[in-house]
């Protein structure tokens, strides 16, 4: 057995060593490599394979933003010690003790870059899935083992829109807004200065890292709530056939409470279903925000974290 770094060659079988231990999170090989080796942060020590002659037998992914915004600009101040592991498995059968040195593998990188806590995960890069889903019992129990600590659970929802109809509740929100004179409307190329002022204010820069303008709405799946000339909301969603997706949304904190982000989302979800998408999923949601338009919670993750020290050990 050998632990080595990844390399380009390994990414089909570490591909279906993933499915093979994740199947509630199957990856073709282009998703694995676009959270992996694309990430800006990406660095070679800390993306890791466990191999058995020329068989991929594990995998590690450890991210370590330098400074505090990081090469993706995405980076917060109080996200400065943290460090990240998106993905680990082995394969099963093989001894466990495989498993724990290819976390602590990631223990070292991490501390190398002078990071004093590691998370899975709650990264926002480029990442698998915000946390464990609560059917992996194994890898639930796997953490818990190794000395990390359950610190939040996080929420996928979904809506089906195949018979879906403005809420009660939708249109209170929608009657609230426009009594404030707001509306929503398509995003426009136009609107770009107006943007880049509600960029300004509303300080998320996960969603808005330095040169977010660069084919910014170019999906046509954007839509801004306006008041007059200046933008108070923003949303995105993503029209499939099988599938949509929807966010992120934001609205300025002076203007909420207004029904704006309630009236983004249905237009939003009106939009998915004329385009004959049958149902829409929103990842890492601020669930009670999408309850009260209908929605349900069709995923739960537990997120961990542990504190490291230069001889962390799992």
């Amino acid at each position: 057995m050998q632990i080595r770094t990844l390399t380009s060659k390994d990414i089909p079988q570490a591909v279906k060593g993933w499915n093979n231990c994740f199947i509630y999170d199957q990856v073709t090989e282009q998703r694995f490599r676009h959270i992996v080796l694309d990430d800006p942060n990406y660095e070679a020590d800390g993306n890791l394979v466990a191999t058995d002659g020329d068989e991929v037998i594990g995998f590690v992914s450890a991210i370590a933003r330098e400074g505090v915004a990081g090469r993706d600009g995405r980076g917060r101040p109080e996200e400065i010690d943290y460090g990240y592991i998106k993905g680990l498995y082995l394969l099963e059968g093989r001894d466990m003790q495989i498993k724990r040195q290819l976390l602590k593998r990631a223990f070292d990188y991490l501390c190398s870059k002078g990071k004093r806590i590691v998370r899975v995960l709650l990264y926002t890069g480029h990442y698998f899935f915000p946390g464990i889903d609560t059917r992996y019992e194994t890898e639930l129990s796997f953490y818990e083992s190794q000395g990390f600590q359950k610190i939040t659970t996080v929420d996928d929802v979904a809506a089906d829109l195949r018979d879906f109809q403005p809420t009660e509740y939708q249109q209170d929100a929608q009657r609230r807004m426009q009594k404030i004179g707001v509306k929503v409307v398509d995003y426009q190329p136009s609107m770009l200065t107006a943007m880049r002022d509600f960029v300004e204010k509303i300080q998320i820069p996960h969603w808005f890292p330095e040169g977010w303008e660069e084919g910014f709405g170019e999906s046509g799946h954007t839509l801004v709530a306006l008041k007059e000339n200046d933008v108070v909301g923003w949303a995105n969603y993503w029209p499939h056939p099988e599938s949509g997706s929807f966010g992120p949304i934001a609205v300025l904190p002076e203007f909420r409470e207004h029904g704006i982000g309630t009236c983004l989302l249905m237009e939003s979800m009106l939009r998915m279903q004329r385009l004959s998408t049958p149902k829409v999923v929103a990842g890492w949601a601020a669930t009670e925000f999408y309850l009260k338009s209908g929605w349900y919670i069709c995923r739960q993750y537990i997120v961990f974290q542990k504190e490291l020290n230069s001889n962390a050990k799992p």
